[in-house]
Formats: C-alpha cells, structure tokens, sequence
C-alpha cells in the first residue's frame, strides 16, 4: 500500500518479496566491490548441535559504517521499497537513508573465525560451532572469546549437565529453552586445566563436526543410520567427560539424564 501502484507494475513487486533477505544467488552478476556486501545468513532451522547446514539466504549488509557509495546494483534493488524502510523510526529522525539496515550488529560476530551460534529458542540447547562467515539475526546470539577454546566451549554449553542447569536455572517457556544472554551469562563455565581430558573432548567435538558434515552430504539411508548412532556415541563420551570434570556421583547423572 506503501509503494506507487506504477512502480509495483514496473518493478514486478509482489508481498513477499525479499528486501534485504533474499535467495541465495539472487544478484548473480555483482562486481567484486558490491559483492562485499552479500553474506550469508542462517536461520535456526539451520543448526543443530555441532552442526551448520549450507545456508539458503543472504542478507545485505548495508550499514552507515560501511557504506562506501560503491553498490548501485543494491541500492537500485533497495530503492523499490524505500517509502516502507522510510517509516522506520531512525529513518524519520534523519539518522539513516532507506539503504541503511535498521539494527545493524558489529560484524565481528559474523566473519570468519571460530564461533558459536547459540540458537535463543529451542527444544534443547544447541550451540553450533563454526569458523565460517556467519550472518544471524535476533533468533541467535553469538559468542566470540579469546579466553577459552570454544570447541571445548561448545561440548560443555552442549552437556547434558548445562541442559540441566538451563532447565532449573535459566529461562523456559513451557518445555522449550528461552537461552537469552542472561542465562548464558549465567551458565558456570568450568574451563578445566586437565589438559587430557580437554584434549579428549576437543578431538570428540571435531570427530562430531566431520561426521554431521558426512550426514548432510550421504544419501544414502543406510550409512545416514550409521553416522546417527556415530553421532550419538560420540555426543554420549563427551558428556561422561563432562560428568568426570564435574566428579559427579551416579545418582548425580541419574538426576540430570532422567529427563531423556
């Protein structure tokens, strides 16, 4: 209703169309300059634990900060739908033109480099590590550290023990995980200075990230059988690693796992 009926008509404008999340491959014949622009974004339905599936969509990443006035391709794109990103708040103080993404995050998060997409709504907890570019919306949060190996990280925020913690401890909706920053924050963290059974746990979340490769790529339902009872085992010595940092008892397990 926003947009003149001629431009709908010229333009092809149909209500559903993506504005700055479109298909992947949508821009096929960018140059390298706007191409910078383009990154991959990922959904929740995407990730599960220790597992990043290919994305489908793309997002342009056009910010006040790092907008050079060198992507007339995108902005022509964007410019179809400027009366609706117009409206926006920022955009009616004068704070951002209608190419500009509204609640644009620091990119650190997002590019290459080790990180855990920690998906905020959830059935169970998942953290998914990956060093890939990484774009993510307000379904996730990401973490980001220095101060501790986050392939260990991610096995201990994927434990059935932070399971546990989460369930008493942090924020449910009905038997779904609410995993906002706080909880996260709240989670304690146990970076041991056992250096064998780090390494142990280390080698079973990089055996998790080949094998869930494996799993998206076979079409084989067979061998797709064979890489989930992997998967599994695998996920299964992770947690009685984490049981034996903890040095918990087996009525302790037998409490966190009767949830199963």
């Amino acid at each position: 209703e926003k947009i003149p009926n001629k431009r709908i008509e010229s333009e092809n404008i149909k209500v559903g169309n993506g504005v700055f999340i479109v298909d992947k491959g949508t821009f096929k014949k960018l140059s390298t300059t706007e191409n910078k622009y383009i990154k991959p974004v990922y959904e929740p339905y995407l990730i599960d634990k220790y597992s990043v599936a290919e994305y489908d969509k793309e997002i342009i990443y056009i910010t006040k900060k790092n907008y050079k006035n060198d992507c007339p391709t995108l902005i022509n794109h964007l410019s179809k739908f400027k009366e609706i990103m117009n409206e926006r708040r920022e955009n009616l103080q004068g704070k951002l033109s209608f190419y500009h993404l509204h609640w644009a995050r620091d990119e650190y998060f997002f590019e290459q480099g080790a990180k855990i997409l920690s998906v905020r709504k959830c059935s169970k907890p998942t953290f998914a590590y990956t060093e890939n570019e990484a774009y993510v919306m307000m379904s996730f949060n990401v973490i980001r550290s220095k101060r501790i190996d986050l392939k260990y990280l991610s096995a201990f925020l994927n434990s059935k023990v932070v399971e546990f913690w989460l369930r008493h401890r942090g924020k449910m909706q009905g038997n779904n995980f609410q995993v906002d920053k706080e909880p996260i924050l709240g989670i304690p963290i146990f970076d041991t200075q056992n250096q064998t059974v780090k390494k142990q746990i280390i080698n079973n979340v990089e055996q998790l990230l080949e094998l869930n490769k494996e799993l998206q790529q076979t079409s084989l339902s067979d061998k797709a059988e064979q890489l989930k009872h992997r998967i599994e085992h695998t996920e299964s010595k992770i947690n009685e690693l984490i049981y034996q940092l903890h040095e918990l008892t087996s009525e302790e397990i037998q409490l966190i796992e009767q949830r199963e």
